[in-house]
């Protein structure tokens, strides 16, 4: 089987790399770069919230540490994303 192809989400029927949608049951398949999005939403949100915690008082500084929990939980959860569809495809 070339490498260029992947398994679908759903049905797990091999499909051609670029598709989107599976040609067996229609299901949209997930893009790469949403994950890339996510982590670069991560990393701004943890910079911007480390920023309005050291800099700021009263509710900017709480606003900044929450900022900083939710980007943090943004890049890592995304980036763990990323490793474990790396891993799945090595699998197959």
């Amino acid at each position: 089987m070339p490498s260029d192809r992947v398994h679908c989400v759903e049905c797990r029927e091999p499909i051609p790399g670029d598709a989107r949608i599976c040609p067996h049951c229609r299901a949209i398949q997930p893009s790469p770069l949403l994950d890339v999005g996510v982590v670069v939403a991560g990393v701004f949100a943890l910079l911007f919230g480390v920023v309005l915690a050291l800099m700021t008082v009263g509710t900017s500084r709480l606003l900044g540490f929450v900022l900083l929990v939710v980007g943090f939980g943004l890049a890592v959860g995304g980036y763990t994303r990323y490793l474990d569809r790396q891993a799945a495809s090595r699998a197959r």
